[in-house]
């Protein structure tokens, strides 16, 4: 008996998977930012969703978690993944532009992100222009809110922004910096930090233009049939109670449909 099929037989026996029902299996990629606290376990806040796009494209899902930024460049441009949803949009419109993949939607309260500016109430600074030579408090460098943030002060001519960073891992870290005297100004993309920042007397100094984060990509491999039908799950999740309860579980309230020319236009700024 040839050894393929001796192998065969052993897979059969052994209830072992095959490579053929291998090739069935999905991968969604996740990544949901690097300056935020995360809500828990993915695999389990992310069942529900998992459970849907199975039924409804009929075939296996398997969750993969990316949190580096350039892992998940590579995987991206290596097309290791099926379906894609990630925050940092800089990271998702470069797989766009670049990897094949396509744009299905974004999360609903996340299409109008900025990067905000933060300084004391009694700072001299008045413009993005007075920046120059000062130091700075930023998220993660490789943060969409950093990234947003250097675009801008880029497109004033600021020639090497990133020399007046000082970078801390969270976002609500930053206005500590500022208080504190460490810097003289510092960045935050969170409304809530922005807003404690203006309750408690600082001010806000400015804000980039905004920019759709938190994008749900395909694999430009997938059939056309096939995305159609996650496009579709997706915005319609906010319409039934099931769908709202699997949306609550990953803390988001609904999709919007992708827009070409938004994204087009975010990417540019971006420099990408």
């Amino acid at each position: 008996m040839k050894l393929a099929s001796v192998l065969a037989m052993v897979v059969l026996a052994l209830g072992l998977p095959s490579r053929a029902a291998n090739a069935q299996e999905l991968v969604l990629a996740i990544n949901e930012g690097v300056t935020y606290q995360d809500g828990g376990p993915a695999g389990e806040r992310y069942r529900p969703l998992i459970q849907m796009l199975s039924k409804e494209l009929k075939q296996n899902i398997r969750l993969m978690t990316v949190d580096k930024y350039s892992a998940f460049e590579k995987g991206l441009a290596d097309g290791k993944y099926d379906l894609v949803f990630i925050h940092p949009a800089q990271v998702g419109l470069q797989a766009v532009k670049r990897d094949g993949y396509v744009g299905l939607a974004t999360a609903k309260g996340y299409t109008d992100y900025r990067a905000r500016v933060m300084v004391a109430k009694n700072s001299p600074l008045k413009t993005l222009q007075d920046l120059r030579g000062k130091k700075i408090g930023v998220p993660a460098v490789e943060s969409i809110t950093t990234t947003m943030f250097t675009a801008a002060l880029r497109e004033l001519g600021f020639p090497h922004p990133e020399d007046a960073y000082t970078a801390t891992r969270y976002q609500d870290a930053v206005p500590f910096m500022v208080e504190n005297g460490f810097v003289d100004a510092g960045v935050t993309g969170s409304g809530k930090v922005a807003q404690a920042w203006a309750t408690k007397g600082g001010r806000i100094l400015a804000e980039t233009k905004p920019i759709p984060i938190k994008q749900f990509l395909a694999s430009g491999k997938m059939s056309d049939a096939d995305r159609e039908k996650v496009r579709t799950l997706l915005l319609g999740l906010s319409e039934t109670e099931a769908g709202k309860a699997t949306l609550a579980k990953i803390g988001m309230t609904g999709f919007v449909p992708w827009n070409t020319a938004v994204m087009n236009e975010a990417a540019a700024r971006l420099g990408i």
